[in-house]
């Protein structure tokens, strides 16, 4: 109208950023990166983990239950070489059972 873009229609997104921005200014509330950054996620999933695992060890385990119960894909990082050879025991047992049953002939 009179040569000015007019923007039509409802910003969700802008809207949520906002109103997160005010309650937290408001209510003094720290927000975990995980509960503000599901955008991030569906945009760049490296980027998303690579903050994650950048966080400090309690805010990454709060991050880590976020993400879990919002629906993102977690997954499971090995710390130690005990889990690591529990892991791989595990895939092990795996093929050796499906070789099994591909062995026998069902009786």
């Amino acid at each position: 109208m009179n040569g000015k873009n007019i923007k039509r229609g409802f910003d969700r997104d802008t809207f949520f950023t906002n109103a997160e921005k005010t309650f937290d200014t408001q209510f003094g509330y720290k927000r975990n990166y995980a509960e503000s950054s599901k955008k991030d996620f569906i945009k760049n999933p490296k980027l998303y983990f690579s903050v994650l695992m950048g966080l400090p060890t309690n805010e990454k385990a709060i991050a880590s239950k976020i993400s879990g119960k919002s629906g993102v894909p977690m997954m499971n990082i090995t710390t130690n070489k005990v889990q690591l050879a529990v892991k791989a025991i595990k895939i092990l047992k795996k093929g050796v059972d499906i070789a099994i049953k591909s062995n026998s002939i069902g009786i």
